[in-house]
């Protein structure tokens, strides 16, 4: 195998050859981590030597007392040429003397010598050496030379499986050379632990166990004291095996770790039991448990934190409690609450066949109630979380033939009434659980989701993020389960999106990766929620491609109205109204069941936005009056307050003031005023009622501050045309370029055709060739925004007046006069009002 990602290296020691050879010696040190090929590139550094005729020899150190031939004394070298001595880190002190003294002679020499070594666990002792000699340090090769290293391995481009393999090798060229090996544990394991001599079995614990592993508890698996494992450590990192950092030890390679993790299947036992002394997280203790046979003390223990193991299952855990399980005879009192366990992590691993067989072989044994209650539980979930709401509920009756529903049970019940849409029913059956100090957590926490659900659709948003806030506090502390925790997940994004929170994004990526393995239930309501938060942030192609990821699960549970309806939304604002009408007729032909309820007005205000589109305006009104009347949704605060702002925006352009009056009535009693999004909703609906453009400029900033772009572009196209019809031509302007560059970012063509054709009418144009660059000064260059506080200035308002008129903090106004000044030239605020009168 070729020399890789050394020319720099080469040619440095080339160009101290040829010096050399002018009568400039010099010692070079190399310096290198183990593996990083040193010797290799000392032997290629030799052959390029004797290729261009120059002398050349290595000096070898002799184990095991690293003698060489410096140490009885300088040896008769040639006075021309290169001597090279590999591995000076195992040579004696002598030999290093020797080379101190040696040094100080080769300047006025023709000879070169160049001294390999591995950084040394005692730095001083080559510390003077550094300081005299010309130092190279080996560094990991780089990616370029990684791929020519697995190229020469497998004789052609490396498969992706290799590459990904390698990057836990981090550049180091043997560990590289071992990937293809079918013994690779055993060789990379052999040379690791041969490096780390006695600090051997303080690697080998520190692989088996988590990474990166605390010293202290490092120490009591070791059975040594903390200082003594960290002065191993450093050792170890000295070696670039090990690096500790804050307390934290890791090692350096994957490929290592993983190579000394499987050859110390040994130490597994004695790390667990360590663990489970210092009351480690039982967690931690299955990973080792997990590497090992299932004896008695091991099913004891699992047995113990069977249940806590469950609810947020790895795959250590399910592996274990199903050899743990098989394991368990007749008779055993282990079995069932095993089988149980096993069950309820295959459920929350997405294993849902699994945890079908097991739940119902389960209940064929005839367990005790606790551990029946557990697999009706895991069998009502199944049917949950496939939106199979009957089926939860003969699962459940099957139960109550027993007596009345345990608290785990009740509120699965009520949980399936809520998502069928029955919030009533909801509300009173969570009511009816009997809870008290012994309640477990999981009951709690669904009695706090289902709640939060009840205060999301009541439009009391800060209260339902407070419940979800408890139940993120239980799941820390008290009981971790993965049914909560993507339900309080997935509410939370929904309640996020509805204050014009951009962090809803962030919450359903934290969601996602569990809402793909607990099924495709849980994962069409993740899908409705991103698209949903991704079109009112502005990302509507991301949106686009949401829908499209959706439409192509098995079964949408009738998530195809929303979705479908949020495309028809975004196809209709950019012009391709076939496209949108194509959505609207696949959307009509789903009938809402189950959560998808909860979005029914998505899917109806869908129409009345076509129907916009196409010019059939009171079509789009008996929509919304349909919406206003309470026929749409599963409450009606819920349905309204969702879309207000498109509702209200309808009602005024179809002429209904009274049906437009009415909604904005029932706006003012839902909000709360406790989120941007709530005050920026009712502000521009107040603003479309009475005509308002201070609230309707002012609501566009703040849809604009919260990612709300579509909803900042009407509102700043509802203030053009509010100004246009007072004969305020060049305010309207402002506003409307505001808004078109809005409605550009979004591709929504069709609404940018839309407002030109209104605007037009009041002798408001953009021009042919789409919105003009906004000039960086003079008076074009404000801001709608800017351009309305410059107003109020020069009427000799102050910056609180007009912020309190504008409904916006006094800070926001003190930067709109700044950039006001900047962009006019002016000094003062006395030239804003003189020059207000005479702008072009």
């Amino acid at each position: 195998m070729g020399i890789h990602g050394r020319d720099e290296s080469l040619r440095l020691l080339a160009g101290a050859a040829a010096a050399a050879q002018d009568g400039r010696g010099n010692l070079v040190m190399v310096r290198s981590a183990p593996g990083l090929g040193l010797s290799t590139l000392l032997d290629a550094h030799l052959a390029q030597m004797r290729a261009a005729g120059i002398p050349a020899k290595r000096m070898t150190v002799l184990a095991p007392h690293g003698r060489t031939a410096l140490s009885t004394g300088t040896p008769q070298w040639p006075e021309s040429g290169v001597v090279v001595t590999d591995d000076l880190h195992r040579a004696d002190d002598a030999t290093v003397l020797a080379l101190h003294d040696l040094a100080d002679e080769l300047a006025d020499r023709c000879l070169l010598v160049v001294a390999g070594r591995h950084p040394s666990a005692v730095p001083a002792r080559f510390a003077h050496l550094d300081r005299i000699a010309t130092t190279h340090d080996l560094t990991p090769l780089g990616a370029s030379a990684v791929d020519a290293v697995l190229t020469d391995l497998v004789g052609g481009p490396p498969p992706e499986s290799l590459r990904q393999v390698a990057a836990g090798a981090g550049g180091n060229p043997w560990l590289l050379t071992q990937l293809t090996s079918d013994d690779r544990a055993s060789a990379v394991t052999a040379w690791a632990a041969g490096l780390a001599g006695d600090d051997a079995a303080l690697l080998r614990f520190a692989a088996v166990l988590d990474d990166p592993v605390p010293v202290e508890e490092l120490a009591a698996v070791v059975g040594s004291d903390p200082v003594e494992v960290l002065t191993g450590v450093e050792r170890l990192a000295a070696l670039g095996l090990a690096e500790e950092e804050h307390g934290l030890v890791r090692l350096r390679h994957a490929v290592v770790r993983q190579a000394l993790a499987t050859t110390s299947t040994a130490l597994r036992g004695s790390a667990a039991r360590t663990l489970i002394d210092r009351g480690a997280s039982p967690e931690a203790v299955v990973e080792q448990l997990v590497h090992l046979p299932v004896e008695s003390w091991t099913a004891a223990w699992l047995c113990e934190h069977a249940e806590q193991l469950a609810g947020r299952p790895t795959p250590a855990v399910v592996d274990l409690l199903q050899r743990a399980a098989s394991r368990a005879l007749p008779g055993d009192r282990s079995l069932h609450p095993l089988r149980a366990a096993l069950a309820e992590a295959q459920l929350w691993s997405g294993q849902l066949d699994a945890a079908q067989r097991t739940a119902t072989n389960g209940l064929h044994a005839n367990p005790e109630p606790a551990i029946r209650h557990r697999f009706r539980a895991v069998l009502t979930l199944i049917r949950i979380g496939e939106m199979d709401l009957a089926g939860a509920t003969a699962v459940l009756d099957a139960e109550r033939a027993h007596g009345e529903l345990p608290p785990r049970l009740a509120v699965l019940a009520a949980t399936s009434l809520l998502l069928s849409g029955d919030l009533t029913g909801a509300e009173s059956a969570a009511q009816a659980v009997n809870t008290g100090s012994t309640t477990h957590p999981v009951v709690t926490m669904c009695l706090l989701n289902i709640d939060a659900t009840r205060r999301l659709v009541l439009r009391d948003l800060t209260g339902a993020l407070d419940q979800l806030d408890r139940v993120d506090a239980l799941l820390e502390a008290e009981f971790s389960e993965n049914g909560q925790w993507i339900m309080s997940r997935l509410l939370r994004a929904a309640v996020q999106d509805l204050r014009h929170d951009p962090a809803a994004l962030e919450t359903v990526e934290q969601a996602r990766p569990l809402a793909r393995e607990l099924g495709v239930g849980v994962l069409v309501w993740l899908h409705t929620i991103a698209a949903l938060a991704l079109f009112n942030n502005g990302r509507w192609d991301d949106a686009l491609s949401e829908i499209g990821a959706a439409t192509e699960l098995p079964d949408l549970h009738s998530f195809d109205g929303p979705l479908h309806g949020i495309a028809a939304t975004i196809l209709a604002h950019r012009g391709d109204l076939p496209g949108a009408r194509a959505h609207v007729e696949l959307a009509d032909g789903v009938a809402p069941r189950g959560i998808a309820l909860f979005y029914e007005q998505i899917t109806v205000l869908a129409h009345a936005f076509l129907a916009d589109a196409e010019g059939r305006p009171q079509e789009a009104l008996e929509v919304v009056r349909k919406v206003a009347g309470g026929e749409v949704g599963v409450h009606h605060s819920h349905a309204v307050a969702t879309v207000a702002a498109r509702l209200v925006r309808i009602a005024v352009q179809g002429g209904d003031q009274e049906l437009a009056e009415r909604l904005v009535a029932q706006v003012r009693e839902l909000s709360t005023g406790d989120s941007l999004g709530e005050r920026g909703i009712l502000m521009y609906c107040q603003g479309l009622v009475d005509g308002d453009v201070d609230q309707l400029l002012a609501a566009a900033q703040e849809f604009a501050e919260s990612g709300s772009q579509v909803t900042a572009a009407r509102a700043a196209e509802d203030a053009a045309k509010v100004l246009a019809a007072s004969g305020r031509s060049a305010d309207a302007r402002a506003a409307y370029r505001a808004a078109i560059e809005r409605y550009t970012a979004l591709a929504a063509t069709g609404a940018i055709q839309r407002a030109d054709a209104e605007l037009r009418a009041f002798g408001v144009r953009r021009g042919a060739t789409g919105p003009r660059r906004r000039p960086k000064h003079g008076w074009e260059s404000l801001t709608a925004a800017e351009h309305r506080v410059a107003e109020l200035v020069a009427q000799g308002l102050t910056n609180r007046e007009a912020a309190e008129r504008l409904i916006v903090s006094v800070r926001t106004v003190d930067s709109h006069v700044s950039k006001i000044l900047a962009k006019l030239g002016y000094a003062s605020r006395v030239e804003i009002v003189l020059g207000f009168d005479r702008r072009t």
